[in-house]
Formats: C-alpha cells, structure tokens, sequence
C-alpha cells in the first residue's frame, strides 16, 4: 500500500509536462499508434523512471528536462507492459556528448591476449549504469532500425539473471524451449549471412548483430520497435517470441 501511495504521489507532483509529451510523441515516429490508454501508461511509468533513475553528465554534455524524457521513454517503451520491476538491476544513467573508445581485452583459444580500442555509442554491464553517446540518442527513435536506448535496455534485460546470453529471464508467458530454438537457429542463420554481405551480399539488419548471441538479441529488440515489420519479414519467429516476452505487437501497432 505504502508503494501505491507514493507511486500516486510521484506521478500528482512529478507527471511529465503536457507540452513535452506531445513534442515526445510528435518527434518520435516509433512512439505512433498507441491507444489514450497506452499513452497515459507510458507518459507515467516514464515520470517514474526519471525519479528512480539518477542521470550522469560527462565530458561537458547538458541535458535539460525534455532531454531527460527523451531517454526514459525510449528506455521505457520496451517494458511498457511488463515494469520498471525489470530495470531494477541499474539506477544510474552515464551521457557523454559522443561516441566513446573503450579498450578491450580478450583471449583466444591458444591462450593468447588480445588487445584493442573500439569506439562505443552505449554501454551496460551487469550492476553498473547504462551509458550512452547523446549524439546517438538523437539518432534514435526514428523508425529506421537504430536505437541505442533500447540496446542498452534489453541488454541490461539480458543480464538481470546475471548472464550477458541474449536470453533474458522469462515470464510464464513465454517458453524457454521456444526461446532457446527460435534465437539459436536465427542467430546462425544471420552469421551465415553476414559472412555472405562480405562477399556482396545485402542485408536488411545491421550486421552488429552477428557478434554474439547477446548483442542479437540487443539489434533484434531495436528492429523489434524500430522497423518491426522488417524483423517479422526476416526472422518471424523471433519476432514472435519478442511481442510474447514484451506483451506487444509493435508491427500491428505502426500500421494505425
């Protein structure tokens, strides 16, 4: 009961501004179909998310209200219909003005070290924050397959079992028998045909995603919200099993 009352109390004083909500929903074409009802859900578990979560600024970046309320929307889109409860394992988000370079470490099966610098629009690891390069949070939300906020989302998705796996804890829902076969078998479809794009060949989702099995699932939940009707068309299991995990059907949704 006590949670109730201060959930309605954060949500009385706190609620995200008229004005921004409509400039949220009117710049961010992935945000489009959804009922008065499912707005009105969203508009709230978002405010809840901005007061739970603390936001870090680096390297000079400033971000005003709205700005903030363009991260926790997009942060809260995917689990509009299951809970903050599944964000419990961060609370701090980190934005740097830009991409980032991180240095890796990594060793192969001889036992050799490897070493190197990648640059990085985002970042997760389990317990830590979410950070994540402003200038690619402005390149996000706008139906074309990218989202750096909803990557780093399902990836911290990914790890509230503590596994980086690309297979989430799942909710009754959704079998993990299912799950398992359905990423699996796309998963090494779509390596194969990465290995083809070298050779010329043309895909519809960002090769990233042949990385590993977590970082498939991290594109696959982008392309999920972002451009659902081109996952349904590419993989339509593992679109299937997306709107059972996260209880929506986007591509539906887009098509209003």
């Amino acid at each position: 009961m006590f949670r109730r009352l201060r959930r309605a109390r954060i949500l009385r004083q706190r609620l995200l501004a008229p004005e921004h909500w409509s400039s949220l929903l009117e710049e961010h074409p992935i945000l489009a179909g959804f009922s008065p009802e499912e707005q009105g859900r969203l508009r709230e578990l978002s405010t809840l998310f901005l007061h739970e979560k603390t936001f870090e600024l680096r390297g000079g970046q400033e971000l005003d209200a709205y700005l903030r309320a363009v991260i926790a929307v997009q942060a809260c889109l995917p689990v509009l219909n299951l809970g903050l409860d599944w964000y419990r394992n961060w609370r701090t988000v980190v934005v740097v003005p830009d991409v980032f370079t991180q240095e890796l470490r990594e060793q192969d099966e001889a036992g050799v070290v490897h070493e190197w610098e990648e640059e990085q629009s985002g970042e997760s690891w389990d317990q830590g924050p979410v950070v994540l390069s402003w200038q690619d949070v402005e390149a996000s939300g706008w139906g074309d397959g990218y989202n750096v906020v909803i990557h780093e989302a399902a990836h911290k998705l990914d790890l509230l079992d503590g596994q980086f796996n690309g297979r989430p804890q799942l909710h009754q829902g959704v079998s993990a028998a299912e799950w398992y076969e359905g990423f699996s078998g796309a998963y090494e479809d779509f390596r194969k045909r990465a290995g083809r794009k070298r050779r010329g060949k043309r895909l519809r989702i960002d090769d990233y995603a042949a990385e590993n099995d977590a970082e498939f699932f991290a594109v696959g939940c982008e392309y999920f919200f972002e451009q659902p009707g081109v996952l349904k068309g590419e993989y339509p299991q593992v679109y299937r099993l997306l709107a059972a995990f996260f209880r929506q059907d986007p591509a539906a949704r887009l098509k209003k």
